[in-house]
């Protein structure tokens, strides 16, 4: 059965995450060539994502909730779709260990 309460804590942490994000790295930054900043925003988001798969242990539904609600939420704030798509992918990937 479908935890709702467990599915919560996924969206409130995908949503933290992608402000945590945007406060670091706003949108407007992202035409500007890659830069150090980008990849330390970048490498933190990773870094917090993968914490978060340790201690939740997230299944194929739940990643797929947090990837969805974190892709919904960069592109709320205002990212490129081609930037919100790479970076969610490698999130995504860093949460599987792979």
């Amino acid at each position: 059965m479908f935890n709702w309460k467990r599915s919560r804590e996924i969206e409130n942490f995908a949503v933290g995450l992608a402000r945590g994000f945007a406060g670091r790295f706003p949108p407007h930054e992202s035409q500007e060539p890659k830069t150090a900043k980008l990849a330390g925003a970048i490498d933190d988001a990773c870094n917090r994502a993968a914490a978060y798969q340790r201690e939740h242990r997230l299944g194929i539904y739940g990643k797929a909730k947090f990837g969805t609600c974190f892709k919904f939420e960069l592109s709320q704030i205002g990212y490129p779709e081609e930037f919100i798509e790479t970076f969610t992918r490698q999130l995504l990937l860093t949460m599987s260990g792979k």
